[in-house]
């Protein structure tokens, strides 16, 4: 008799599997905690886009920015762009976009309601 793995077993990573729809809410506590435990801003960053794929990159910019504060001087949209950056790009693509938004002037931005900048 084949035994195939139970699904609650899998409970603590369903949030990985694909396919997998999660409110930000749900991600929101997560997403703190691979901020928390990447201190290289990069990584921190490539973790929480590679393991949040299914929400928005504006969302995931404005969750990243309230839990890392080397990202204070940037608007939500540079860290989008940083975010495009890194997956199109890798770790060169990211510093290369993190020098020219270090020096670009700083816009009025959009605001989501529920995001505090």
């Amino acid at each position: 008799m084949d035994e195939t793995p139970e699904s609650p077993a899998l409970d603590p990573l369903d949030w990985l599997l694909p396919g997998h729809r999660a409110a930000p809410a749900e991600a929101l506590p997560r997403i703190q905690a691979l901020c928390a435990a990447w201190p290289d801003l990069h990584a921190a960053m490539f973790v929480v886009l590679a393991t949040h794929q299914e929400l928005p990159r504006e969302v995931l910019a404005a969750a990243v920015k309230q839990f890392r504060s080397d990202l204070d001087a940037y608007t939500r949209e540079d860290v989008v762009g940083l975010m495009t950056a890194i997956w199109n790009g890798g770790r060169s693509g990211f510093d290369a976009v993190l020098r020219t938004r270090a020096n670009s002037p700083k816009k009025g931005a959009g605001s989501l309601s529920w995001v505090k900048e």
